[in-house]
Order: C-alpha cells, then sequence, then structure tokens
C-alpha cells in the first residue's frame, strides 16, 4: 500500500465522523486552557497549516491529518471573502494552492468553492469534495472535535479580527485558541477587544515584545530562520517580560531538540514531526 493511501485511511476514514464522537460528550468549558496544555507538553507542536505532507495546506484532509497525528494545535490563516465569509487560506488568492487566479476578498465563496473540483483532479489521494477552501467555521469545528488548540492567523484588514474572535467566541473556545497576526495592529485589536485570548506576533521585534508584555497573555516568534543567529539571551530577555517565544520551523528531529534546548514554548512545523522527533 502507497505512504498517503495508508495515511488517508488511518485519518481520514470520515472526516467529521469519528472525532466528532468522542469528543462531543467534553463540554468546552471543561477543556484546557492553552496555557495549561502549554505547560503540560512538551515539546507542544503546532502543525503549520495542517499537514503538508500528507494534505494541500489549509485543506480539512490537512487538518485532519494533523491531528491524528497527534499536533497540539492547528495554525491556519483566515481571509475574508467578497461576500464576508471567513476561509483558510494563506494566500489572498486562489492560483498557488488551487490553480486559478481569483483574489479571494474579490471573489464571493460560493465561486470559490467550485475550485475544489479542480484541485481534486489533480490529488486523486483525497476525496475531492473535501479538498476544497474551507471555512473558518469548519475549521473550528474540526479543532474542537479532536480537543486541538486554533492556532489562527488573520490576514487583510484590521477589521477581520473582530469577526474571527465573535466566531471563536461563539465556541466558547476563548481560554483555548491563539490568535496571531504578522501585523501587529491586528494583535493590538485583538487585546483591544478581548482581554482573555492569547496573543501572537509573529516576526516580532525586541521593542513590540515589550508592548506584547504589557498586554499581557502573549507570545511571539522572532525573525531568524537559523538558530544560530539568535542574539545570545534574547530568549531568557524575552522570558523575563513574561512573554511566550517561538522560532520557525521545528521540520527535523534534530531542529525540535535544538529548540527545546534553547527553551523555546511551543514549536511550529510543516513535517509530521510528533512520529519521528524522539
Amino acid at each position: 500500500m502507497k505512504r498517503r493511501e495508508f495515511f488517508q485511511g488511518m485519518f481520514l476514514a470520515t472526516a467529521f465522523g469519528t472525532g466528532m464522537t468522542v469528543r462531543a460528550a467534553e463540554a468546552p468549558g471543561e477543556r484546557k486552557t492553552f496555557l495549561q496544555r502549554l505547560a503540560e507538553n512538551r515539546p507542544f507542536f503546532i502543525g503549520h497549516r495542517g499537514c503538508q505532507p500528507l494534505a494541500p495546506e489549509n485543506t480539512i484532509p490537512s487538518f485532519v491529518c494533523a491531528c491524528r497525528l497527534g499536533v497540539h494545535a492547528i495554525e491556519t490563516d483566515v481571509q475574508r471573502t467578497k461576500d464576508g465569509v471567513l476561509v483558510c487560506s494563506h494566500d489572498a488568492d486562489m492560483k498557488r494552492v488551487f490553480g486559478a487566479d481569483l483574489k479571494i476578498p474579490q471573489t464571493p465563496y460560493a465561486e470559490l468553492r467550485k475550485l475544489s473540483a479542480r484541485i481534486g483532479k489533480k490529488c486523486v489521494t483525497w476525496d475531492p469534495a473535501l479538498l476544497r477552501l474551507p471555512t473558518f467555521d469548519e475549521y473550528l469545528e474540526i479543532c474542537t472535535m479532536y480537543d486541538k488548540v486554533p492556532f489562527i492567523e488573520t490576514k487583510g484588514d484590521v477589521s477581520i479580527v473582530k469577526d474571527v474572535l465573535l466566531a471563536v467566541e461563539k465556541r466558547k473556545l476563548t481560554r483555548i485558541a491563539v490568535l496571531s497576526s504578522i501585523q501587529f495592529s491586528h494583535i493590538e485589536e485583538a487585546r483591544r477587544l478581548n482581554g482573555e485570548i492569547f496573543i501572537h506576533h509573529i516576526f516580532s521585534t525586541p521593542e513590540l515584545m515589550e508592548k506584547i508584555a504589557k498586554f499581557g497573555n502573549g507570545g511571539l516568534s522572532y525573525n531568524y530562520p537559523k538558530l544560530e543567529d539568535v542574539p545570545a539571551g534574547l530568549i531568557e530577555k524575552t522570558h523575563a517580560r513574561g512573554v511566550k517565544v517561538c522560532l520557525r520551523a521545528g521540520d527535523t528531529a534534530e531542529t525540535v531538540k535544538r529548540m527545546l534546548a534553547m527553551g523555546l514554548d511551543y514549536i511550529p512545523s510543516n513535517n509530521a514531526i510528533p512520529l519521528v522527533w524522539r
């Protein structure tokens, strides 16, 4: 049996079946917060856009595969369509993943959804019906089913932060989820609107770290692709201000070990690291 076929059978017997049955009995109030989970799991793995080696990024199969592999959080990117639907996509257009030159903010969701047939023909491993642009609500449903931390990166106009927070609050995931962004204005808006959700600034600086420390309940990533380039004492200084920190990305077992030795708090990964890192 081919490797991809094996994983498909193992992780996606049904996309919304077994996981929902297992988790449905748990009340949201009984679930541990992000910080509680972080304290209990070392390393704490974040599936970056799901599990990209096994399924196209930011799709239902990618999210479910990452859940079944045992990561602790599922990262996604949120954009807003022309008609206001929140969807999961790193890019503002559909060209790289779906092969169509359509811009998400300028296109209604119904039109974007039709592109699933195109990618389905190219990726026969997965059910074409699942290989479509997921809504943000579908992503939250998967995170809830498998009791994973939604690690959410907001994109586009700062007004999207309010819509994302409302969706998270509706599912009672505020103390479980993480709201992240490369745009610091999104981080400021998130904290202005909500004092409980954990905030995470992508590619931050020591100066902005001080602002995050004042906001409280926050973390960041510094933009150092090579671990050896991280300035001495930077991680310790960040921790001393009560701010969590990570670097990108723990894609090999050796890198994960080095990140743990550096004292990083959570580890984004593009690969199936939970199976191999030890």
